[in-house]
C-alpha cells in the first residue's frame, strides 16, 4: 500500500520527547508493526485518513527492538524486516511522525497508566489511539484496550481496538508470516505482506571464499531476521535502479568441514562487479533451487554452483 501523496517528509523521533505537533490533533497507532503487513496497513490507512480529515497528524509509536528481546530473550522472535526498512515503509504509506523508541528496562517496568500519561504529555493534543484488539502493554502486560478506553473517556481521546484481518481462514499476523518465511512459503508471505517479500540486510565482509572460487558474493548480516530454510534460491535485487539476477545461499557450507560452522547468507550476482560493502540491499526470492548439500570436494562444489547459476537464470527468464 502506497500513499497517493505525502504532504511532508516523515519525521523520526527516537526517544520519548515532545513531538512537533503544535495545536494539531494527534492520532497515534501503537504496536511493533513488524512486516507492515495487510493488517497493519489497514490500521494505518484509517489512522492517516483520520488525521488528514481533521488536519491533524498521524503518529506511529513503535519500538527499535522487539520487547521480547529484553523480557524473554530465549523466546524472542526473529523479525521480518530490520528497523530501518520498517521506517522506510512507514514513510512510504504517508505517516507523519514515526516515534521509534528504545524498549529498555525502565519502559518495561512502567505501569500501563503511566505509559498512557507519557504519550499524552508528549503529544499535547491526543485525539485518538489505534491498537490491535488483543493489544497489551505496561508492566506485566496489565494494560489492554479496555484500560485505554477508560483513559480515553477520562482525558477526551478516542480508542479503537482493531479486529485482526483474516486471509482465508487464518489471521494476518507477524507471527504467521514469520512461520511462512521459515517454512519456505514465500508466495503466501508476499500475499500477506501486500508486497513481494524481500530479505533485507547490510552487506558485511566475509572470508572471501566466494571470490577465491570464482563466484564473489555479497554477505548479508541477517542475524535478527526470520530466514527461509537452508538452501539455494534464485533472486533479484534492485541495485542503483537496475534489477540484477543472482543466486542466494543460506547455509553453513558443510563442504568446508568447519569445526564451528556459522550460518551464512550470501548472494552472487552474475555480470556484476560493484562493491556493495556496507550497503543495505533487499533480495527478492523468486524460487528455491535446492536444499543445502555436502559435496565430496571443492571442485564438486564449484561445478554445482555453475549449475545453480544456470538454473537460476532459466527460472528468472521463465518468470519474465
Amino acid at each position: 500500500m502506497m500513499a497517493e501523496s505525502v504532504a511532508m517528509r516523515m519525521k523520526t523521533i527516537q526517544h520519548f520527547e515532545a513531538l512537533p505537533t503544535g495545536e494539531q490533533p494527534v492520532f497515534c497507532a501503537i504496536g511493533m508493526f513488524d512486516g507492515l503487513h495487510l493488517g497493519h496497513q489497514s490500521v494505518l490507512k484509517h489512522l492517516i485518513d483520520q488525521a488528514r480529515s481533521t488536519k491533524g497528524l498521524s503518529v506511529v509509536l513503535t519500538f527499535q527492538t522487539h520487547p521480547a528481546e529484553l523480557l524473554t530473550p530465549d523466546r524472542s522472535p526473529k523479525l521480518i524486516y530490520p528497523t530501518d526498512y520498517k521506517q522506510a515503509l512507514l514513510e512510504s504509506i504517508g505517516v507523519d511522525i514515526a516515534w521509534m523508541i528504545p524498549f529498555d528496562k525502565r519502559l518495561s517496568q512502567m505501569s500501563a497508566e503511566d505509559f498512557v500519561e507519557k504519550i499524552r504529555h508528549y503529544t499535547h493534543n491526543l485525539s485518538g489511539i489505534s491498537v490491535g484488539s488483543n493489544f497489551s502493554f505496561g508492566s506485566r502486560r496489565k494494560g489492554n484496550v479496555d484500560l485505554l478506553k477508560d483513559c480515553g473517556k477520562h482525558h477526551g481521546f478516542q480508542v479503537e481496538g482493531k479486529v485482526p484481518l483474516h486471509y482465508g481462514e487464518d489471521l494476518v499476523s507477524s507471527t504467521r508470516i514469520r512461520h511462512l518465511i521459515q517454512s519456505g512459503n514465500i508466495e503466501m508471505t508476499s500475499r500477506l505482506l501486500g508486497r513481494p517479500y524481500s530479505l533485507m540486510g547490510q552487506v558485511i565482509s566475509g572470508d572471501g571464499l566466494g571470490r577465491k572460487l570464482g563466484f564473489p558474493t555479497a554477505n548479508l548480516d541477517c542475524q535478527r531476521l526470520a530466514l527461509p530454510p537452508l538452501g539455494v534460491y534464485a533472486i533479484t535485487c534492485n541495485i542503483e535502479g537496475q534489477e540484477r539476477g543472482g543466486v542466494l545461499n543460506i547455509g553453513k557450507r558443510p563442504t568446508l568441514n568447519h569445526t564451528d560452522p556459522k550460518l551464512q547468507v550470501e548472494a552472487h550476482f552474475w555480470d556484476f562487479e560493484m562493491n556493495l560493502y556496507d550497503k543495505r540491499i533487499g533480495l527478492e526470492i523468486k524460487g528455491r533451487l535446492r536444499g543445502e548439500r555436502r559435496f565430496p570436494d571443492v571442485d564438486s562444489l564449484k561445478s554445482q554452483i555453475k549449475k545453480d547459476i544456470k538454473n537460476a537464470q532459466c527460472m528468472l527468464e521463465g518468470i519474465r
